[in-house]
């Protein structure tokens, strides 16, 4: 295994408290962090049928913003620790 798989690895665990934070601010509960799957997986025509297309449309940018700035932080803080990495090298 290559020290950069390895480095992704610990990183992703070592954000845990992070993703929970995030958590906290994108979703007020477990509920509605489920709805907001929920609506990410439902058609949007069938969300429009029910009158709920718009509700739909934000819980799933809001799930999707959760998730993208999670990867972003593991990515910013990787690009870093290699960029040290090698200079120390």
């Amino acid at each position: 295994m290559n020290y950069e798989l390895i480095m992704i690895i610990v990183l992703l665990f070592l954000n845990i408290p992070i993703y929970k934070f995030l958590f906290r601010i994108f979703f007020e509960d477990e509920n509605d962090y489920n709805e907001s799957i929920r609506h990410t997986f439902t058609p949007n025509i069938i969300s429009l049928f029910r009158g709920e297309y718009w509700r739909d449309r934000t819980n799933t940018a809001r799930l999707q913003f959760y998730i993208l700035i999670c990867i972003g932080i593991v990515v910013l803080e990787y690009i870093v620790l290699n960029k040290l990495i090698n200079i120390f090298r």
